[in-house]
């Protein structure tokens, strides 16, 4: 007992010694890599206090329009009114259906793009539908859709009016059904609900269509006066979940204030700086966890809501990046 107890100091450190250094070049050499720590991002957006809209309105400039149009811009304040509640950052233009005569397609009035910062965004819109009743030929409410949002007017006449990151809501307001054959050179339906669908994946917002026209397949009469069915106009709403009304209703205010409602599109997609490496992502809404009602897109990488967050909402998204190689 007495000899195990005189071992010295440096002795002892020449039996530790050995095995220190084989645990370094086993550290070294060894054909496992160290583990790399996860590397996670937080990324935070705030939805926005003004969703934007571009809302295009065809009136039709025919003989007998008239008192369709005076109803019109009499309903035009409530409408507006609905817009500014909603806190809606607009921009409103008025074309005609008339595509046969020198600036077919370019928005009317002046300013011929109302937004919220004008002196009077009701009075100038109800300026700018006053389009008047001197139309040439048919209406074609198609063929001024496409005519008014593709070049070469898009980024001429009508520059400004369409913006990249708001979504867009189409009215046609009309006493006949779409006559754009001649003018289009192929179906009129299928030609504007393309164009529709092109911009509502070019922006990842609705791109919608709505229509204040004779009743489908018996036309109408009222207060107003008489309209044919507006069968095509009907078809191009449907596919884009519009707003269908009949043009012979006495009072259009209701229906203004209705397309006014629907024309508020708070941004459900929210784009993420990087793609997470698993699906194990955490969303959370002004600090609520949230498990479901939302999905994770990969190109590009984007989380997506099944319904908008509300206006001024805090958005966090917390993942993991990809480890390096």
């Amino acid at each position: 007992m007495n000899q195990a107890r005189s071992l010295s100091g440096p002795a002892l450190l020449v039996l530790l010694l050995p095995f220190g250094g084989c645990n370094i070049e086993t550290f070294v050499r060894g054909q496992d890599p160290p583990v790399q720590e996860p590397v996670y991002v937080t990324e935070s957006f705030t939805q926005v206090p003004l969703p934007k809209v571009d809302l295009l309105w065809i009136v039709d400039n025919t003989g007998s329009m008239a008192e369709e149009q005076s109803a019109l811009a009499d309903a035009f304040p409530g409408f507006v009114d609905t817009l500014e509640d909603a806190e809606l950052g607009y921009h409103l233009g008025v074309v005609t259906t008339d595509v046969e005569t020198d600036g077919a397609g370019v928005l009317q009035g002046d300013p011929w793009i109302i937004t919220p910062a004008a002196t009077d965004p009701a009075c100038a819109f109800a300026s700018a539908v006053s389009v008047g009743t001197g139309g040439l030929g048919t209406e074609a409410g198609l063929a001024a859709l496409i005519l008014a949002l593709e070049e070469p007017n898009r980024s001429g006449a009508n520059r400004g009016f369409r913006r990249p990151d708001a979504a867009l809501h189409v009215v046609v307001v009309s006493d006949d059904d779409d006559d754009s054959w001649d003018a289009l050179g192929a179906d009129p339906v299928l030609e504007a609900i393309a164009l529709l669908d092109d911009e509502a994946r070019r922006t990842r917002l609705p791109a919608v269509f709505s229509a204040v026209v004779g009743d489908p397949g018996t036309g109408c009469r009222g207060a107003l006066g008489d309209a044919g069915p507006g069968d095509a106009y009907a078809r191009v709403v449907e596919a884009t979940d519009g707003v269908l009304a009949s043009i012979c209703s006495a009072d259009l205010s209701a229906v203004a204030e209705q397309l006014a409602a629907l024309s508020v599109h708070y941004p459900a997609r929210f784009a993420l700086s990087a793609e997470p490496w698993t699906d194990a992502v955490r969303v959370s809404v002004d600090g609520d966890r949230l498990d479901d009602g939302w999905t994770l897109e990969r190109d590009p990488p984007a989380v997506v809501f099944d319904a908008p967050p509300a206006a001024r909402a805090g958005i966090e998204v917390r993942y993991q990046l990809e480890p390096e190689p």
